[in-house]
């Protein structure tokens, strides 16, 4: 069963970036949404979640969705937005276009690497067994298969490079559970929350109270997660960051108490997310009020 649900995972991977090299932007969304969606999707007056996430690919050209976008602007966002001790930011250790001129990556505290333009891609070290000659292959086709290409504009507008930085600790070494907070106009509706990234994901919906909700994303499994003692502390900066903002997906990690800022992300799933059942997107489109276009032309929130 597995493999067949690999092979198919396999296949529409392919379709998928068939579709996005070869056909108009405009167009390609459409089919991409048509695909993934299993129904056209009304991006002129849109009223799921996921339309209205494509009409902010389309329409939304404010700077905050570019910074939002840059992971070294967001970072000054976040620190602009919350700058109290409660909420860590994970230390930049070097940003720059060839990694050959970061400093010795093997003397460096544990790190991060990541492309600064783009999303989906990491890297974790310091690695013995991973040498320069390596890394610059694995890092040489980031951001061709990325945002940009599916036609998210912001990610346009960030600054193209590496981004090394300080890996947020835990006390097996493993990647931090990923805690996903929905913040529409300052309130956090939702919290997605993703575990054990690089092996057996899960991914699970939960309310602010920490109920679990019937939904499912895709053919990932959910689990029993247990509530954090963080959470509060995380609701409150989620609600904080995402302050003036029509909507906006704000990624946290708790660790031992400590509360370390992921991300901001704008087009979570990019406005293709295939949920099971699929009423759960219309709700979600229910909390987002859009903005005007003369907010969207004055760049106001």
């Amino acid at each position: 069963m597995q493999s067949v649900k690999a092979s198919l995972r396999a296949v529409e991977r392919a379709v998928h970036w068939v579709t996005v090299r070869v056909i108009p932007l405009r167009l390609m969304r459409h089919l991409l949404y048509l695909w993934m969606i299993r129904k056209p999707g009304n991006f002129r007056r849109p009223s799921t979640f996921n339309e209205k996430a494509n009409w902010r690919i389309f329409h939304d050209r404010r700077d905050r969705i570019a910074a939002a976008c840059d992971k070294m602007r967001m970072k000054e966002m976040a620190r602009a937005a919350y700058p109290g001790p409660q909420l860590r930011i994970p230390e930049t250790y070097w940003f720059g276009t060839d990694l050959r001129d970061a400093p010795d990556l093997a003397l460096l505290p544990p790190w991060v690497l990541k492309p600064n333009h783009s999303s989906g891609h990491v890297l974790f070290g310091p690695d013995p067994q991973t040498d320069m000659a390596a890394l610059l292959k694995q890092t040489q086709g980031w951001g061709n298969k990325g945002p940009l290409a599916l036609g998210e504009w912001g990610y346009s507008e960030a600054q193209p490079g590496l981004l090394l930085e300080e890996r947020i600790p835990t006390p097996d070494g493993a990647a931090p559970t990923d805690y996903k907070f929905f913040v529409f106009d300052g309130r956090v509706e939702l919290i997605q929350v993703n575990r054990d990234r690089f092996s057996s994901q899960t991914a699970t919906f939960l309310d602010t109270d920490w109920n679990r909700l019937d939904v499912c994303w895709r053919i990932m499994p959910v689990a029993d997660e247990p509530r954090p003692p963080e959470l509060e502390t995380m609701l409150e900066i989620a609600s904080t960051l995402g302050s003036g903002w029509d909507f906006i997906r704000i990624d946290l990690y708790a660790v031992d108490g400590d509360v370390w800022f992921g991300e901001y992300t704008p087009y979570p799933g990019s406005g293709l997310l295939r949920y099971r059942p699929m009423a759960f997107d219309v709700e979600q489109g229910k909390h987002w009020q859009l903005p005007t276009p003369e907010q969207v032309r004055l760049g106001q929130p």
